[in-house]
């Protein structure tokens, strides 16, 4: 377990803050932490910069985190999982909602590597946006919205036929659904690999909660590559007493 102290705080939308820490993690673009407040719990969250996280406060675990302050301490074990296999030298990064938040780091690392960098970007609406003026600095941006508040009027599968499907890779985070129509669309034209969500309690391979199709999220993935997954994948996950619920 790692103390970590929060040196900074931004608030990216209105539920939404990124958390910077006193130290990095070491964490490669999609791996991720189990963060833990004394008292709190503790959750799974993803990477958006070598050194910070980004949450969103949908719960009382998530509230408390997202509202904490500089000087404020919390522990983690981390870095957890498997993360982006970074290859090609033209690829597309596709997420969608909070989804964008570890591609924002991926995004970072490619260009560093002098990879040319697409980015495609869902929301439902312009209050939503996240981390669209960070990708920039990285390649180009399209967005859309479903209500057409900010960029496209549709979902982000809208947009791949804007940019076309001359790439080597493709990086995704968001809704299952999501990922499983930009599979659909994409079919056989470039490799894609794609950031999971599942319910985890250990975060170690033990509890498997996060189990799908005979694999692991938190030890196998949570990145997978679109060939690893079967039919559980934008059917069904586990819930929190580990019965599969429709997704």
């Amino acid at each position: 377990m790692i103390d970590l102290e929060v040196i900074g705080t931004r608030k990216e939308t209105k539920d939404t803050t990124t958390l910077f820490f006193d130290k990095s993690l070491d964490a490669v673009p999609g791996q991720f932490g189990m963060f833990w407040l004394a008292g709190k719990g503790q959750k799974p969250m993803s990477f958006s910069y070598h050194d910070a996280i980004t949450v969103k406060d949908v719960g009382p675990f998530t509230h408390n985190l997202s509202n904490l302050c500089i000087g404020d301490r919390l522990s983690a074990e981390a870095p957890l999982g498997k993360g982006f296999d970074i290859k090609g030298n033209d690829i597309v990064l596709i997420g969608g909602g909070f989804g964008v938040a570890p591609l924002r780091f991926l995004a970072q690392r490619c260009h560093e590597r002098g990879m040319s960098v697409t980015s495609l970007l869902g929301y439902r609406k312009l209050d939503e946006v996240l981390f669209d003026e960070e990708l920039r600095k990285y390649g180009d941006v399209y967005v859309a919205t479903e209500d057409g508040s900010c960029g496209e009027k549709g979902l982000v599968t809208c947009l791949l036929n804007a940019v076309g499907l001359e790439f080597d890779q493709g990086y995704c985070c968001g809704p299952e659904r999501m990922l499983v129509a930009i599979s659909r669309h994409i079919a056989d034209s470039f490799p894609l690999q794609f950031s999971l969500e599942r319910y985890m309690k250990c975060g170690l391979g033990l509890c498997g909660s996060c189990e799908i199709d005979g694999l692991l999220v938190c030890k196998d993935g949570p990145v997978f590559n679109s060939y690893e997954l079967g039919s559980s994948f934008g059917s069904e996950k586990r819930d929190k007493s580990g019965r599969k619920t429709p997704i």
